[in-house]
């Protein structure tokens, strides 16, 4: 029997199905879920920010939420509540996204044209330096703090109405004090003054490091300067 040969064409198709399957072939044994600790932990803290936001939001629709506008503030250090974090703003800016996705309605105060800033007070930290019109029964205030032990992390928050201070709902987490919830949960005067102590270590010029340009606001004293956001 004779054996007929192969047409060049077909071997050619043959040859290229060969390399598309090499290439697919690792793309299918890798796995697609990220397994770095640092982005479990990272996905772990998103998650515990949606549990949070169940927790305040589980009982919705309620009488006492109509008409109700959630006004998100950083939280704060349950011992000085005149310290945030950059924990405390994640969860404050998670909290927006969770409470819009669930149909709640958010407003961003900071770019309402109407809300003060004033300063000058310790509590005022709480409402991140807001004042809310008097007689404005739609805003509750979305507030908390952390405490960090050492071990954990322990979060409260509360949906306080601004009229009377009335808490509407509330909210807890226990964090595990995972390298990320830790670096997150430094205060903005310890990571200001642990870089203030390295830059004071270093010689100018050493290694391109000059003084800043850029003077803090702290270090000016020309006395003070009410600002007012919007029209």
């Amino acid at each position: 029997m004779l054996h007929m040969p192969t047409p060049p064409s077909t071997c050619r198709r043959f040859c290229l199905l060969l390399l598309l399957l090499a290439a697919l072939l690792p793309a299918c044994t890798r796995s697609t879920a990220p397994t770095d600790p640092e982005y479990v932990d990272a996905v772990e803290l998103k998650l515990k920010c949606r549990e949070l936001a169940d927790q305040m939001l589980a009982t919705m629709p309620n009488d006492a939420l109509k008409g109700v506008v959630a006004l998100p503030t950083s939280f704060v250090e349950q011992g000085n509540r005149s310290v945030s974090s950059p924990l405390g703003r994640l969860i404050s800016e998670a909290l927006i996204y969770e409470f819009n996705q669930r149909g709640f309605p958010v407003r961003e105060y900071r770019l309402a044209g109407k809300i003060s800033v004033t300063g000058g007070r310790d509590d005022l930290a709480f409402l991140n330096n807001v004042s809310i019109p008097v007689g404005q029964k739609w805003a509750a205030l979305i507030v908390g703090t952390y405490y960090v032990d050492k071990d954990a992390t322990f979060v409260n928050a509360r949906l306080v109405r601004a009229t009377d201070g009335l808490v509407l709902r509330t909210g807890q987490l226990v964090l595990p004090n995972t390298s990320i919830v830790q670096r997150m949960s430094e205060s903005d005067v310890q990571v200001a003054s642990r870089a203030a102590a390295a830059n004071k270590s270093r010689k100018y010029g050493q290694n391109g490091y000059y003084p800043p340009l850029y003077t803090p606001g702290s270090a000016l004293s020309s006395g003070s300067l009410p600002i007012r956001q919007g029209k």
